[in-house]
């Protein structure tokens, strides 16, 4: 009698799994709707807010008492808002703008301190420019009707200093010196005069700020200029006309508008402007005065929550104003969040006590639910039953792994997945200018392959390690919107024989089944290292991996739509075959970015992160 045969040992039907995965389904699913739909409120610092604002129900505060320090507390949110409610966010928001307007008068008035004294200096030199003498009341360059109840704006000037320089009167006599005598030398000294009041009319210390005054100034200072070449007789005209057009520049620069003399002036225009900016920040505060003490009035016997300490309404108003805008802040973020959580529960695990929750919240003895805890823990064993079934069975199966051997390891990249565009690169200008062919032909291969146009096969990017390599070829398939492998050099090296060649076969018919696409393979002087470089000059492994690499680059053609794109930092120890015509056509230089690159390589790292403009 023959020996019977052993059966076969039953592995699990491929239904069980799919049972294991629609009952983690369906747990997750109850899980998620026994659960009521609940506020968000994570923090306990929030409770401050939600307390002095009175957005919750008082008596369904709860806390349950981790241990000396930590609580968990709960409650519900408010159907709707009572006036009480409305009344103390009013005196919060008031209080918050009393402080705003405050710190911009203060900054207001340093402002205008130190603006006033520029005025000043600009109009003492404005009169020595002009030669006249201060009247006995002053001259008033900014006149009274600029003051303000708490603060004197006007500015009148009523001392100069003592101090030499050109002005009109000296350039008249010079002048006419110069034509009494009609001398070179007197000639020249009247050029000088002039030269050195044009000077001081252009200079930043006077700082004349109108467009077509400065436009003037620099049309006499070249007239100025230019007649020193002429004829004395022709010097002493064009000097005259410079100036009678200056003293009619100086005369329109005193001229008083609006109660502002020197309105022209840079320091001027910037104190009448900050003077009227001051002016209305001054009664906005006044207002806000008059409607903060109404809303006052009104909460005068709240107990504020402020940093864990308890506050009345006027020592919460004595609070630095700093640290009060940061908590309102958080006070107005929970105030705009109450239409979404009205009439919802909430609960913050695991949270700091502090003095809200010690005073308002009731204490509550934890009571177990071991069903919530079921429900927490069933899905997580399901999911580690369900891998140790995987796993067991892959284990079972090792056998056929070696079928797959073989295969090639790249990773696929779809337009999906890759994201990266022209637009993440920096600092390679050059090699994304070059780079724009091979992306014209794989958004539209058709329109290069009609007319006959060739597209290399292979680029080769060249340059030292960190310089963007990789970054730049993902970004050239993900700005053509086309699939991108990526493999390494040392991926196909392997100590079987033949795996590394199979690989590389593998990788070229995937990648012309998803054409147009790009091949990206990183370090490929790790098998594309000359030939016989081996021990002894034998043929080792990469060699054979090497020699089919090049079989495939001659055998794939640019119609298919599959570009190589690979990366070195050695290009001196490659093959010659490698290197030549027809394999890689283009070599891409990528170079350490210098200044300006770095500079745009940090926008596009700090594009989404706030940086001061300072930076």
């Amino acid at each position: 009698m023959a020996p019977m045969r052993p059966e076969p040992k039953k592995s699990l039907p491929g239904g069980f799994f799919l049972f294991i995965l629609a009952a983690i389904l369906i747990i997750l699913g109850i899980q998620t709707f026994s659960s009521d739909q609940s506020a968000k409120v994570s923090f306990s610092h929030q409770v401050e807010h939600l307390s002095n604002l009175n957005l919750t129900v008082p008596e369904e505060n709860r806390k349950i008492a981790q241990n000396e320090n930590l609580v968990t507390f709960s409650g519900r949110f408010r159907e709707n808002l009572p006036e009480e409610s409305v009344e103390r966010y009013r005196y919060l928001e008031l209080l918050n703008q009393s402080h705003e307007l405050t710190t911009e008068e203060v900054r207001l008035t340093d402002d205008l301190d130190t603006l006033q004294k520029n005025v000043r200096d600009a109009a003492d030199l404005y009169l020595h420019a002009t030669g006249q003498s201060l009247p006995k009341a002053g001259y008033t360059v900014v006149a009274p009707i600029y003051d303000t109840p708490d603060r004197d704006g006007a500015i009148i000037v009523t001392s100069l200093s003592d101090r030499e320089m050109a002005s009109l009167p000296s350039a008249k006599q010079a002048l006419a010196i110069a034509q009494e005598s009609g001398t070179i030398e007197s000639v020249e000294n009247a050029g000088k005069e002039l030269h050195d009041l044009i000077a001081l009319l252009r200079s930043p210390s006077l700082g004349i700020g109108s467009e077509p005054m400065k436009l003037e100034l620099k049309t006499i200072d070249q007239k100025v200029s230019n007649a020193a070449d002429l004829a004395l007789e022709q010097q002493l005209a064009v000097y005259r006309s410079a100036i009678d057009k200056l003293g009619n520049l100086l005369s329109e620069l005193g001229r008083d508008k609006e109660g502002v003399r020197l309105g022209a002036l840079r320091s001027t225009r910037s104190y009448v402007e900050e003077l009227k900016q001051y002016s209305q920040v001054s009664q906005e505060l006044e207002k806000n005065g008059v409607l903060l003490e109404k809303s006052r009035q009104k909460v005068s016997s709240v107990i504020w929550y402020f940093n864990n300490q308890e506050l009345s309404t006027r020592a919460l108003e004595k609070q630095d104003p700093e640290s009060y805008r940061h908590w309102f802040a958080q006070a107005k973020q929970e105030w705009e969040s109450f239409s979404a959580n009205k009439g919802l529960t909430y609960r913050a695990p695991d949270q700091p006590r502090n003095t809200v929750l010690e005073k308002t919240f009731k204490s509550q003895e934890p009571s177990p639910n071991y069903f919530s805890y079921l429900l927490t823990i069933l899905p997580v064993m399901l999911v580690i039953l369900f891998l140790y079934f995987i796993f067991s069975r892959q284990m079972k199966g090792v056998g056929s792994s070696a079928m797959n051997f073989g295969k090639s390891p790249a990773r696929l990249m779809t337009k999906e997945t890759n994201k990266v565009t022209f637009k993440d690169v920096a600092g390679a200008d050059e090699a994304k200018e070059e780079l724009k062919e091979i992306v014209d032909f794989l958004k539209d291969p058709q329109k290069f392959t009609a007319l006959g146009a060739r597209i290399p096969k292979g680029v080769l990017l060249v340059g030292p390690p960190g310089t963007g390599k990789t970054l730049i070829a993902k970004a050239v398939a993900g700005e053509a919107d086309r699939p991108f492998f990526s493999i390494s050099g040392s991926d196909f090296v392997e100590m079987f024989v033949g795996v590394g060649a199979s690989r590389i076969r593998d990788l070229f018919d995937t990648a012309k089944k998803n054409a147009p696409c790009i091949i990206f393979m990183d370090e490929i002087d790790a098998v594309g290292r000359h030939r016989g470089a081996g021990i002894g000059g034998g043929h080792d492994e990469r060699e054979q991996t090497l020699n089919q690499l090049l079989v495939e680059m001659d055998g794939f053609d640019t119609k298919e739509g599959v570009i190589l794109v690979a990366a070195t930092n050695r290009p001196d120890i490659l093959d010659k075959a490698l290197l030549r015509p027809g394999r890689f056509d283009r070599r891409v230089v990528l170079d350490l970015p210098d200044i300006k690159g770095r500079h745009d390589i940090l926008k596009v790292h700090a594009r989404k992160i706030k940086i001061d403009a300072s930076v």
